[in-house]
């Protein structure tokens, strides 16, 4: 096995180079990183995580909490924070909390004192609806652990959040819609608990609101990020008598649904109706016609997360400083799910 000393030999540094870099210390030359970490891979050097972790009394672990093991959207963030992770050296660790809803708080505190006891992770990533739920932000003020949230939320102690400006990407898809001629645009909402709803609905009415078309409530119906739902909205949008000519699904998840009830009463897609979601999630461009939505960088998502609580660790900050919370840049897809509105 590759020793650090080969990977110094290689680099041509001192061991204690290698080590600075590999234990992720501050002010080191990215050259000199880059460097190094090269010759790591030339040479097939592993770190230790267990000596790293006695030496720097670290755990060298990130712990993903997911409340689900079926989401892409998660599922796509969950790699994005192991490929960073492979990159500097930790290890990534993955929970499930499916029940935390109906979870008395007593049984939630003890589950989360159990995952601490036994991982000690150096940070901790919540994806929605975990990273914006009230209950376990209180939970989580328990523990003197950093945690980096995925996604909108408004609680008060995220300090590193991770996130694109849903409400203007929803308001550019929206006028899109509107730019092809569309007045008549329906809205499904996701879960209600989670902040993404209320921010993508926020941005389809900003829309409306710009071209003066009024809100028609009808319009607008419930939904829970899932295929049936979409489903079901779409079944209930198809059976006015004054139908929608396009329907804005706040998930791409849902708006495959909208799409299977379009085809089970015949409604050509795009020229009778325009369908658009929410994510450019894997089904996206499996559905037929490919959906139009919003891209959300998912893997950066997870890569910046991830980054930001190892570099937390790394410098050894004293607690949680603020981390400015920047906006990642989304784009809008344009695929055959969309159509000018028929004519009348």
């Amino acid at each position: 096995m590759a020793r650090m000393i080969d990977v110094a030999n290689r680099a041509g540094v001192s061991i204690k180079t290698v080590s600075r870099v590999l234990n992720n210390e501050p002010h080191v030359k990215e050259s000199l990183r880059d460097k190094v970490r090269t010759a790591a891979a030339e040479v097939g050097y592993v770190p230790s995580t267990t000596a790293r972790a006695l030496r720097s009394r670290r755990s060298y672990a990130i712990h993903l909490v997911s409340h689900s093991h079926r989401s892409a959207y998660v599922n796509a963030i969950q790699f994005g924070a192991v490929q960073t992770c492979q990159q500097r050296g930790y290890q990534l660790m993955v929970s499930l909390m499916e029940d935390l809803r109906d979870m008395p708080e007593a049984d939630l505190i003890a589950r989360f004192e159990r995952l601490m006891a036994a991982s000690k992770p150096d940070g901790l990533i919540l994806v929605p609806p975990l990273s914006n739920d009230e209950r376990l932000y209180g939970v989580l003020e328990r523990f003197d652990v950093p945690v980096a949230r995925v996604g909108p939320n408004n609680l008060p102690d995220a300090r590193i959040i991770v996130k694109i400006n849903e409400r203007e990407a929803a308001r550019e898809l929206t006028e899109h819609l509107i730019s092809l001629g569309h007045t008549r645009i329906a809205f499904v909402r996701g879960k209600e608990d989670q902040n993404a709803t209320h921010e993508r609905f926020a941005g389809y009415r900003d829309a409306l609101d710009g071209a003066g078309i009024a809100l028609d409530e009808a319009l607008v119906q419930p939904g829970d990020f899932n295929f049936p739902t979409g489903l079901e909205a779409g079944d209930a949008l198809f059976a006015l008598a004054n139908r929608p000519t396009a329907v804005f699904a706040a998930n791409d998840d849902m708006a495959a649904g909208v799409l299977m009830s379009a085809h089970r009463l015949r409604i050509d897609v795009p020229d009778d109706l325009s369908v658009v979601g929410f994510d450019d999630s894997e089904i996206a461009e499996k559905m037929w016609p490919a959906l139009t939505t919003v891209r959300q960088p998912l893997l950066t998502m997870g890569n910046e997360a991830t980054r930001q609580l190892i570099d937390a660790a790394t410098n050894q900050l004293p607690g949680m400083q603020d981390v400015p919370n920047e906006y990642l840049d989304y784009e809008i897809i344009h695929r055959d799910s969309t159509g000018p509105a028929p004519r009348n």
